[in-house]
């Protein structure tokens, strides 16, 4: 608890850490800001159909900065020197590592709170603006439903944020921990919306199917990948599918992966990575 309260202490005197936040809540306010018009066609705001965009800036949005953070937070021990003195005072070096994990865990789920409920009044100042109403996100599940998302959104968040610190621990920077876990990030976007393209369009349709009714393919394997196996978690939240929801068309093109299968994927990844940073840390020679 010693070390925990101590790296809690650093990011809380880090201007990264408001700015990182700051940057993500601005843009979210932004687009919903901008976005509110939309609501004039639909004619009401409904719950948990909002979660699905609050879930895009919590662990889409918020995933990218997650891995952007935790790489220059933990990069930084190797850039400052802090390191050295660590192991000079004779701190375990897994302890060391996994105390600064457990901190940023307790950061990431206090933005994430922050995040949720900056979404829900921005719900309501959207209704407003667009002169609709929004539906109590009491009805049907109600509070089960956010409770869905922030229960099995977290370890997505996580899993994302772990990228980025195993990168760092491995670079032993923080810049490049950082472009590294961003290219990551975008990279597999990319790569799996063309591999989803690539898919649909090489099986052909089959005897008297047309584009009207065609049946999504089976999972394939790059729904597997890192940021992608957590984008099939999300997706199974209420209101989280479908083109708005974070793997846009292959949403509609791919069956998504099972939540269960996909919740598992995203606990080995996060304790892999873990696992790598702990294990070239100790191999490391620290001068």
């Amino acid at each position: 608890m010693r070390l925990i309260r101590a790296e809690l202490l650093k990011m809380r005197r880090r201007s990264a850490t408001y700015v990182v936040l700051g940057v993500g809540l601005v843009l979210m306010l932004l687009t919903y800001l901008a976005t509110a018009s939309v609501y004039t066609f639909t004619g009401v705001i409904e719950f948990p159909g909002a979660y699905g965009l609050i879930g895009q800036f919590a662990f889409a949005l918020g995933g990218l900065l997650a891995i952007v953070y935790t790489a220059a937070f933990v990069g930084a021990d190797w850039n400052w020197g802090v390191l050295r003195n660590v192991i000079a005072r004779g701190e375990g070096r897994a302890t060391y590592l996994l105390a600064k994990a457990a901190a940023l865990a307790i950061v990431l789920a206090l933005a994430m709170l922050i995040v949720f409920a900056l979404g829900i009044a921005l719900t309501y100042v959207q209704g407003v603006m667009a002169g609709v109403s929004v539906a109590s996100p009491m009805r049907g599940r109600g509070l089960f439903d956010l409770l869905d998302w922030l229960v099995l959104g977290f370890p997505v968040l996580l899993q994302r944020a772990a990228l980025g610190f195993a990168v760092a621990v491995l670079m032993r920077s923080q810049l490049a921990g950082a472009v590294v876990g961003i290219v990551l990030f975008l990279g597999e976007s990319l790569l799996t919306t063309v591999l989803t393209v690539v898919a649909f369009t090489s099986r052909g349709l089959d005897p008297g199917e047309d584009f009207g009714n065609f049946q999504p393919l089976d999972p394939q394997w790059f729904q597997f990948l890192p940021i992608s196996v957590g984008g099939n978690v999300l997706s199974a939240l209420p209101g989280g599918g479908g083109l708005t929801g974070e793997g846009g068309l292959q949403n509609l093109l791919i069956r998504p992966v099972p939540v269960e299968t996909a919740l598992l994927a995203v606990v080995i990844y996060l304790v892999a990575a873990m696992a790598v940073a702990v294990f070239a840390l100790n191999r490391q020679e620290i001068a």
